[in-house]
């Protein structure tokens, strides 16, 4: 376990269920993603260095991550195919050319929002 289990993402989180083989693949590559957004400045060694508050909000944008990279193409998502079309379910993908502006994020829009409040997603150079 990165930051989260299977139990905190169904329990607390209420996330859309995943499939039990694939939530481990899953939590591994959304914690990438969480670590990459919030610039590297959490991990597991410093993960309990911050707030509960700033813990669980962390918690949650990862769950965040998985219920969405499940739901847009799994943990493989970002593997840099050039894929244009696709539709499953109710989930529906459609890339434009090179000069538009449907090309779909890697970040769950979810979890930028629930990391806007805790510093983490800061740019700038100094200190949080």
């Amino acid at each position: 376990m990165l930051y989260v289990d299977e139990e905190f993402y169904l329990n607390i989180f209420r996330g859309e269920p995943v499939q039990e083989a694939d939530f481990p693949a899953l939590e591994e590559r959304a914690a990438e993603l969480i670590e990459e957004m919030c610039r590297y400045r959490i991990n597991p060694e410093n993960f309990t260095s911050y707030s509960e508050r700033i813990q669980m909000l962390i918690k949650k944008a990862v769950c965040a991550e998985i219920e969405y990279l499940d739901a847009n193409g799994g943990s493989e998502m970002d593997n840099g195919a050039d894929l244009q079309s696709a539709g499953l379910g109710k989930f529906s993908f459609t890339k434009t050319s090179s000069e538009g502006s449907s090309e779909q994020s890697l970040y769950a829009p979810r979890a930028r929002r629930l990391l806007a409040p805790t510093g983490l997603l800061y740019r700038g150079g100094g200190s949080v």
